[in-house]
């Protein structure tokens, strides 16, 4: 009877593990910047969307100037995501990397 109950917990311990990574996965998704800001949009429609970054630079490589904003902690760790404007001040790429990464190697980002 024992061994029954704790294939029972252990199976229901699985299943709840699994929803909670799903739920974790979801949230990274439904984070404001990643879900709504679209390439092309404004800096004012982004700031509107995602509020204020938790960085701005200026990019060399890639050109223009990019932020960068602290979403869903993934393992333990914050994940950065940017946004990449244009001189004309339209978005020009964004993904889950840091500013300085991202100006590395844009041709990674596209």
């Amino acid at each position: 009877m024992n061994k029954k109950m704790l294939g029972v917990v252990a199976t229901a311990v699985l299943v709840l593990a699994g929803c909670q990574a799903y739920d974790r996965a979801a949230s990274y998704v439904e984070e404001p910047v990643v879900s709504d800001v679209k390439v092309g949009m404004t800096r004012a429609q982004v700031r509107a969307i995602a509020g204020p970054p938790s960085t701005e630079a200026s990019l060399v490589h890639a050109k223009g100037t990019c932020q960068t904003y602290a979403v869903a902690p993934r393992d333990g760790k914050v994940q950065t995501y940017f946004v990449s404007f244009n001189d004309t001040g339209h978005v020009m790429n964004k993904d889950y990397q840091s500013c300085s990464d991202y100006d590395k190697n844009p041709q990674a980002g596209q």
